[in-house]
């Protein structure tokens, strides 16, 4: 019965939406459809998609739409417009379907074990999903073991290398491979709230790391204090007071 309410609520809300835009002299060209479960599909209106868009209406499960450009749309979907734009013509399904498994996306499989022990070209989905998803574009000499999907980069190097396909979905991507510039502690870390954090550390030390870049003197500091000013995308690591206990 909760189920049916709030798919009532959300059609009606949909429909308010579209009657508000008519009133202002503005023309849906998209054409959405919903696609409920009381209408008995049980095909995604695609078969695969990279960019997911989920809506903001609480129901469950919840409501996706495809916001891929394709040569063609899936043969599920019931709405399939001109994208904007010149040459080549491409598709998009605006079919919003209801599901709690949006399906895979179109580039590479993916995996809930963490395919790489760490990455610098790390690349996050624009899928608003949660959590979300990540792709490692380096280039390594073998890929790790949870790998699904390693694939080989062509050209002519001195020696092959291979890059994971594989898109990982989970909160924390994992380190850099680089060295952290403050070295191997830092007591008093600042970092951004994002995923992965972006941080400094503000130690003022007697010299810094051999791995920072940019090492700035303490102004009237006597004996000279440095401070490293480089950023690092990732873990910061440990603190030097519980390091050295």
């Amino acid at each position: 019965m909760a189920m049916a309410t709030s798919i009532s609520i959300l059609v009606g809300a949909l429909l308010l939406a579209g009657l508000a835009a008519t009133a202002h002299g503005e023309v849906d060209t998209t054409a959405n459809n919903i696609r409920l479960p009381s209408e008995g599909k049980t095909d995604r209106p695609w078969d695969c998609c990279t960019n997911i868009e989920q809506s903001p209406f609480e129901v469950f499960p919840p409501l996706y739409r495809c916001n891929d450009e394709v040569k063609q749309c899936g043969a599920a979907c019931q709405s399939c417009v001109e994208a904007p734009g010149d040459f080549p013509r491409a598709w998009i399904c605006r079919d919003w379907y209801q599901t709690a498994d949006p399906g895979p996306l179109c580039v590479g499989p993916t995996n809930k074990n963490k395919p790489w022990k760490c990455c610098d070209d790390l690349v996050k989905s624009p899928a608003k999903i949660f959590p979300p998803l990540w792709h490692c574009n380096d280039e390594v000499s073998k890929c790790d073991a949870n790998c699904t999907e390693c694939v080989a980069r062509p050209g002519d190097l001195p020696r092959q290398v291979f890059v994971c396909n594989d898109w990982y979905w989970g909160v924390n991507p994992g380190p850099i491979c680089k060295a952290r510039p403050w070295g191997k502690c830092c007591d008093n870390t600042v970092c951004t709230k994002s995923l992965p954090p972006i941080c400094s550390c503000t130690d003022e030390v007697r010299k810094c790391a051999a791995t920072c870049k940019r090492c700035q003197r303490v102004a009237s500091s006597d004996p000279p204090r440095y401070v490293c000013m480089d950023q690092y995308t990732g873990n910061p690591g440990r603190k030097c007071s519980v390091a050295t206990n």
